[in-house]
């Protein structure tokens, strides 16, 4: 009987190490998560993890001191700005490093090295987009200015000093959940962070929609039921503001545009889009006679948030607002001279191309009278316990060929000869972290004004408030420049008359500074009365906070 129990506990112990030891599919082994020496255990804050810190690590070129305050809020005191933005990526990799590798694997088509195949149509979407592409050209062109290098690569390599500090044991819990190490991270992945936040902004679309409502009802009802601008809603720039500069000129449509005699896929549609508000008040019109700013970004609701609340002080610089783990700067907040705030703009700067292939191969496409050739790529896509796969990605002059409009959907059919390709001015070479880099520094009205001058995507309307007594709003993105209605629907893609134009100059963007009213404010809606000589879409925000009657009367 004893050697009976003896056998049996043994058994039983041997069987438990082996499902603590083994991996299922892709569930990690457990072991490694319940290992008493380098386990979740060891992942209780210690009292001292919000104490001050005194970085001397190598990298830096002097002492940085960061201190907490009871919010645990952290300070940033350096004595230059490489070293600023390294203690900024150290603290945010301190306290969001899980957070911020899965954004970049989620943008750059990776997430399913560690979390395996059920990720597989999300990374098959992320790297057919081609946010990677798009943010190794943003790269390029930020490296090329000594300040944004020094910018990248103090930022990097606070990440990654963070990381080297770390054993295996004291990997953030998420990555022992997940059974992985965190990688080293690179300039690029800042930009792969952004791009990311563009997809969240500027990425949605109803012209699938649009396209069957006009095929189904015709030009007329779809009109109808589907204005071109809601003008119960106030517009950001109050109406009737003139429009001091001479347009370009725009061509007007051909004579058939659009692709509504082709069946339409069944997409999901967007979804409602999230509502922000920014608002600021004249000095004229507060109790001590200077501006007011106030800033609500509803972004999606996350654990952790999406923002990381900082202060950044250095010689030429002290400014305090929310930063987005992975991108050095505060994207919104306030400095000794002007304030600033977001909200989206919902202008349209995607639209889809209908490509007609020659044939099943997919590898020519008609445009222009004439057959051009797809640009073609092979993405290796590895997954966790299974073998790599590797999809094939199409280009066309307009775009990434893509018959899904969103990550998780289905596969499609690689012998089609009609697909869609998306023109999205996200997937450019932009500047846009710089913009951040300079508000952060602004002390005017003229700061404000040079730094939107680089903004791209997601277009905003940045609300923007100063010590001079100045209040200003603008609108600011890189518009494309095109006909009215231009992308409401599916485009034929074979004409060259459909694609853009060129692009919206920066100085005629919607902007007002100190208007006589004594306000203003933005809700999503309409940047503009329909004066405005330009296209930005045919829908803005949907929620009745812009509504005229509830404007406030000041």
């Amino acid at each position: 009987m004893k050697l009976l129990k003896a056998v049996l506990t043994i058994e039983v112990m041997l069987g438990l190490t082996y499902l603590l030891v083994t991996k299922f599919g892709n569930i990690p082994a457990l072991g490694n998560l319940l290992n008493p020496i380098s386990g979740f255990w060891n992942n209780l804050e210690p009292r001292a993890f919000r104490d001050n810190l005194n970085l001397h690590t190598k990298g830096l070129k002097n002492e940085v001191t960061v201190r907490y305050d009871r919010d645990l809020i952290p300070h940033i005191f350096a004595h230059n700005e490489h070293d600023l933005y390294y203690a900024q990526g150290y603290v945010t990799a301190r306290e969001r490093l899980w957070q911020m590798d899965l954004q970049v694997r989620t943008a750059s088509g990776t997430a399913s090295e560690v979390l395996g195949d059920g990720l597989l149509n999300q990374d098959r979407y992320y790297r057919r987009i081609g946010l990677l592409a798009s943010a190794d050209q943003s790269l390029l062109l930020l490296m090329k200015d000594s300040l944004m290098r020094s910018m990248l690569e103090g930022y990097t390599a606070g990440v990654n000093a963070y990381i080297d500090q770390l054993s295996p044991s004291e990997y953030p819990i998420e990555f022992k959940l997940m059974d992985y190490a965190p990688e080293y991270w690179k300039p690029v992945n800042c930009i792969l962070v952004y791009k990311l936040m563009a997809a969240t902004l500027s990425s949605g679309s109803a012209d699938f929609q649009m396209t069957a409502t006009l095929r189904q009802f015709g030009a007329a009802i779809t009109q109808d039921l589907f204005p071109d601008q809601n003008y119960l809603r106030a517009p950001i720039i109050p109406e009737h503001t003139p429009w001091n500069f001479s347009p370009l000129n725009v061509p007007g449509p051909p004579s058939e545009p659009l692709a509504i005699n082709s069946d339409v896929p069944d997409l999901r549609s967007r979804p409602e889009a999230i509502g922000s508000n920014n608002w600021t008040v004249a000095g004229t019109r507060s109790k001590n006679g200077y501006p007011l700013l106030a800033n609500d970004p509803h972004l999606n609701l996350t654990l952790p948030s999406v923002w990381y609340q900082v202060q950044m002080i250095a010689p030429g610089i002290n400014v305090y607002g929310v930063s987005i783990p992975g991108i050095p700067c505060v994207i919104i907040g306030y400095n000794k001279s002007i304030a600033w705030g977001l909200t989206n703009s919902g202008a349209d700067v995607q639209d889809w191309y209908r490509e007609r292939f020659r044939d099943s191969t997919r590898s020519e496409y008609w445009y222009n009278n004439k057959w051009d050739r797809v640009t073609k790529r092979i993405e290796r896509i590895r997954i966790r316990g299974q073998k790599a796969f590797y999809d094939t990605v199409l280009s066309t002059c307009h775009g990434p060929v893509m018959r899904r409009t969103g990550p998780g959907e289905g596969t499609d059919d690689e012998s089609y000869t009609i697909s869609y390709s998306l023109r999205w001015v996200a997937l450019d070479g932009s500047e846009d972290i710089k913009t951040f880099y300079l508000l952060n520094k602004a002390a005017d009205f003229n700061d404000y004004k040079k730094a939107l001058q680089l903004f791209s995507s997601p277009a905003q309307n940045f609300i923007f408030a100063c010590k001079d007594n100045d209040i200003a709003i603008t609108s600011s993105g890189k518009y494309p420049l095109r006909y009215r209605d231009q992308g409401k629907f599916i485009l034929d893609g074979t004409s060259k008359a459909n694609d853009w134009y060129g692009w919206i100059p920066p100085e005629q963007e919607p902007m007002i500074k100190d208007p006589a009213q004594g306000f203003l404010c933005s809700a999503n809606q309409a940047p503009t009365d329909s004066s405005y000589p330009y296209y930005l879409s045919w829908e803005f925000g949907s929620a009745d906070r812009a509504k005229k009657d509830q404007r406030p009367v000041i």
